[in-house]
């Protein structure tokens, strides 16, 4: 984590600028979880940058048009039909199927997407596919999506798409993997029981974003075609810690609620700041496919922070086995998934 003085200043006084406008021209762009908070910042800043069409998702039909009507709202694009909506369940497999199948049906090019979706939880609850919630959302079913989409990304991408997957900076180094502070084996699966609920403010939320980190630089490597060269650049990213809704869980009481808007007022980015990392990450290049994306921290120093969690040994195997458990899971679950790994 950064020092104090540092995460205000990286949050308040060293914003990344946007690229010129006209840059996402007559791009088709689309965003899970954008009918809020960064997403749906990340969605103006699109379509104020010349996309031609963003696709937005959300629960229910009511969010997603109250969300696209903000959209058309703030960059006066009313009547131009240029934002469009998409229900998405991410909390059943079956849901984010679904929703796969009909992007795959309807949409006919894409140029970015972004897998903004998720949760945050502050107390133990198992998901309706019998996994702890957060697990089963943020990772199981991002990991399903976005395996789901990445042949037809490849078909209709023309080899310049990209696939953005929000995570989190809290995956890098504060987590510690070695036994017997974390499981070697059956991970998924461990945290299924109240027992092994990480105690602490941060909850299970870096376990599982540390666990998605993993996944995504798996399906970096699907995203290669025969020559070696990414047919999609996947990038996982992090925007920083930025004051939206994803906390509303700890929001138990008056009290607490007032300390945290407080405290996330004072040292977090806005969602129109952090909508920018997502926006950038759009532009990433073939020789950035597979790397973590943020804008508040150099390669290098990410590098020397992440060697124990990600890039050394210890995180390489504590990678191969999570990918392993969750393509176990994926595949007996939505068999067309043996075919994407076993096929990419």
């Amino acid at each position: 984590m950064p020092s104090f003085p540092r995460l205000i200043y990286n949050n308040k006084f060293d914003l990344p600028s946007l690229p010129p406008p006209d840059t996402f021209k007559d791009q088709t762009i689309l965003i899970t979880g954008a009918t809020g908070g960064l997403g749906l910042a990340t969605a103006v800043h699109f379509v104020n940058l010349g996309a031609s069409t963003v696709i937005i998702t959300g629960r229910t039909s009511s969010k997603c048009e109250a969300a696209k009507t903000e959209i058309e709202s703030q960059t006066g694009t009313q009547g131009k039909d240029m934002v469009k909506i998409m229900e998405l369940d991410m909390s059943t497999f079956a849901g984010v199927k679904v929703f796969a199948d009909q992007v795959k049906k309807e949409v006919k090019s894409i140029d970015y997407v972004l897998l903004n979706a998720g949760m945050m939880s502050t107390s133990f609850r198992l998901g309706k596919e019998g996994f702890e919630e957060s697990i089963e959302i943020n990772t199981l079913s991002t990991a399903l999506l976005a395996l789901l989409l990445l042949p037809w990304m490849k078909e209709v991408g023309k080899g310049k798409a990209h696939l953005g997957v929000v995570t989190s900076g809290l995956h890098r180094g504060e987590l510690d993997i070695t036994p017997p502070n974390f499981p070697q084996t059956n991970i998924l699966t461990h945290y299924n029981t109240p027992q092994n609920y990480p105690k602490g403010t941060s909850g299970i939320y870096p376990i599982n974003k540390l666990l998605t980190q993993y996944c995504i630089r798996e399906i970096s490597k699907l995203a290669l075609g025969p020559d070696g060269t990414p047919q999609v650049i996947v990038n996982p990213m992090c925007p920083g810690m930025v004051k939206s809704d994803l906390g509303r869980e700890y929001k138990t009481n008056i009290l607490t609620s007032f300390l945290v808007d407080s405290f996330m007022t004072l040292v977090s980015k806005t969602t129109e700041g952090g909508a920018r990392t997502l926006v950038l990450a759009a532009l990433t290049t073939k020789e950035e496919n597979g790397m973590h994306y943020t804008n508040y921290m150099g390669r290098e120093e990410y590098e020397k922070i992440v060697q124990k969690n990600v890039l050394g040994p210890e995180g390489q195997k504590m990678q191969a086995e999570v990918w392993k458990e969750v393509i176990a899971v994926l595949g007996e679950r939505v068999p067309e998934v043996k075919g994407i790994v076993g096929g990419a």
